[in-house]
């Protein structure tokens, strides 16, 4: 296993690159502490037992939600504030607390109804309380998490001409259609800040890789993070797949080199050796490789923290055939197994059938889903995941996929993760992205390599540029239009309006939350090419100089 090789001082480029990336993955924290306050019911994090009993568990955090159905001002939340503050009175309290001893006792949740109290009107609310016990792997509780509703009020006494009123079922159908929608527009949302957070770091990341080529120890430990950053762009763009109804289409996918990948980046830097091994003339699994990467990512971190003192994993993948009787949830034929084995501290046998609860957790500061995501990934794709161990022996992992029709010998070829290279050229480009720190690397990039570029961070100043430009003659070779632009015209209208002025202009589209399948989209409103973000320093040279060398103008 490669460890993790310390950034010489002569490289203070490089230095304040990953600084700037850790800078950026606090500001990604920040937003999805902002998507929690999209939510609509309360969120409340509570501690695992009360510091003092007459107030009951302390409140760790809260989102926006909670504080308004509270009354409490949305800049200090609930936070300090006790359980037993919050509800009405003694006997709602002890309601509460009772449901947060049988969450403990029923494997993780309960609901209760108990009431409110508002810190503003000291009027209670009727409402609903779903508690989530939370555990590590040596069931210790780590804390309570509690979702509060308001409770429906009572049917008024219906009319003498009661109206028309749509059927419960179907009440309940469009209230999970709307929740659907709600959930997808927050994953995109998400999805859509999170990849222009990576966007700077990215870019600029790729662009330095290439330029430390003869320095091989520094090269290759920032070929590590650039294909984590790679890893990051597949995850947010499963977010969005993921929250539609239409699940990702599998493919064959070549397994040795997903594992390769994925033990090489997840153990970077760790006391643990990882031994990767497969089967001569292994078959490739009908799969989806980037939910596969996160399965294999998360069991190898889990076997690796189970491992504080150092020691081996295997990771091993073997062909499987499945008998005409079937094999639990496996269907006859032709599999692969792959298996994921350390030699940790193991799990008690009580804890093994609660693995993939989603309140179970291996990690002290965990939330309980990465084994549950596992599972769920992998009943997606036809498969199964198992799992055996023994205390302070080791756990195995074992997930099997159905193998492709076209299994053969000669594996897929893996997906390259170095840079793409950069193009040089020459034109006019024109960036418009609200994003500072994206457009100022952008811009350093074309013109490093040999573009003239402008830029601005609003769609009235983007037409206004387009404009003088084009009445002098030499209007932009390239405009690089982001789609979310902060105040007035979005990137869509900015872009009709200079289309409108100049049907021959060449815009790409950039943004955050474009996905493969809506491109086509957005060629058909004048676009001349897309490039999602984060992007690559390469794949935006190239994309500038395929674009700025089309046929010229008429």
């Amino acid at each position: 296993m490669t460890s993790s090789l310390p950034i010489s001082a002569a490289n203070p480029a490089a230095i304040a690159e990953l600084e700037q990336g850790l800078e950026h993955l606090k500001v990604a924290n920040y937003y999805l502490r902002v998507a929690l306050d999209q939510v609509a019911d309360g969120v409340v994090i509570v501690e695992n037992e009360a510091s003092d009993p007459r107030s009951g568990q302390k409140v760790l955090f809260s989102n926006a939600a909670a504080a308004m159905l509270a009354g409490a001002a949305p800049e200090t939340g609930l936070r300090g504030l006790g359980l037993n503050d919050l509800v009405a009175d003694i006997k709602d309290a002890a309601t509460l607390q009772q449901s947060l001893r049988l969450a403990v006792a029923n494997g993780g949740c309960h609901e209760c109804e108990c009431r409110l109290q508002s810190l503003r009107t000291q009027t209670p609310v009727p409402s609903k309380w779903r508690v989530r016990a939370v555990f590590n792997s040596m069931r210790k509780l780590l804390n309570f998490t509690i979702l509060i509703s308001p409770a429906q009020a009572a049917a008024a006494p219906a009319p003498a001409r009661p109206e028309p009123k749509p059927a419960a079922d179907d009440l309940d159908a469009q209230s999970v259609q709307l929740r659907k929608e709600n959930l997808a527009a927050l994953a995109q949302g998400i999805a859509h800040d999170v990849n222009n957070l990576l966007g700077p770091v990215t870019v600029r990341l790729s662009a330095l890789l290439q330029q430390v080529q003869d320095q091989p120890a520094l090269a290759n430990e920032l070929q590590l993070v650039f294909t984590g950053l790679k890893r990051a762009k597949q995850f947010t763009s499963q977010v969005v797949t993921a929250s539609k109804s239409t699940p990702r289409r599998l493919e064959p996918t070549d397994v040795s080199s997903i594992m390769r990948d994925t033990v090489e980046f997840a153990g970077a830097g760790s006391n643990v050796h990882v031994r990767v091994r497969h089967e001569d003339n292994l078959r490739q699994a009908m799969a989806d490789p980037v939910k596969l990467s996160q399965v294999l990512q998360n069991l190898v971190m889990n076997g690796i923290q189970a491992m504080p003192h150092g020691g081996y994993m295997d990771v091993q993948a073997l062909n499987h055939n499945v008998p005409e009787a079937g094999e639990g949830k496996l269907k006859p034929g032709r599999h692969v197994r792959i298996i994921v084995r350390d030699r940790g501290c193991g799990i008690s046998k009580e804890n093994l059938g609660r693995l993939f609860q989603e309140s179970f957790t291996t990690k002290p500061d965990g939330n309980g889903i990465g084994l549950t995501a596992c599972k769920r990934f992998i009943d997606e794709m036809g498969g199964d995941i198992r799992v055996n161990s023994t205390p302070n022996i080791g756990t195995e992992f074992s997930v099997y996929l159905p193998a492709a029709e076209s299994s053969g010998t000669k594996p897929l070829v893996p997906a390259s993760t170095a840079p793409v290279p950069l193009k040089n050229g020459k034109g006019k480009v024109l960036i418009v992205d609200d994003e500072d720190d994206l457009r100022k690397v952008a811009h350093m990039i074309l013109t490093r390599c040999g573009y003239e570029a402008v830029q601005c961070d609003n769609g009235q100043d983007a037409v206004r540029i387009y404009q003088s430009l084009f009445r002098t003659g030499t209007p932009p070779d390239v405009v690089l239009m982001d789609l979310t632009l902060r105040g007035g015209m979005n990137g869509n209208e900015t872009a009709a309006e200079i289309l409108h002025l100049d049907p021959d202009a060449r815009i790409v589209c950039t943004s955050g939350s474009v996905t493969e399948e809506v491109q086509m989209a957005f060629l058909e409103r004048g676009f001349v090419g897309v490039l999602p973000k984060p992007y690559e320093a390469g794949e935006l040279t190239q994309m500038v100089h395929r674009i700025a060398t089309m046929m010229k103008r008429q």
